[in-house]
């Protein structure tokens, strides 16, 4: 019983998440209230979308591990 509280709690956070992204994200709905997280929304929504450019820490990362 304990397991389905829990799974049902950790679905309906993933669906506020997603819920947010979108409507903060992707929309731009309440970019006036809270610009900044509207951006970060809006970058997640472009990398979920394969759209987004990877960080330069990331490709750092990368490309340090090829010369291995």
């Amino acid at each position: 019983m304990t397991s389905i509280v829990v799974a049902m709690i950790v679905i309906f956070v993933l669906v506020a998440c997603t819920v947010g992204m979108v409507l903060l994200g992707i929309e731009g709905r309440g970019k006036q209230r809270a610009p900044k997280l509207a951006d970060r929304m809006a970058r997640a929504a472009r990398h979920l979308n394969g759209d987004g450019d990877p960080p330069a820490r990331l490709v750092k990362l990368i490309e340090s591990n090829r010369g291995r």
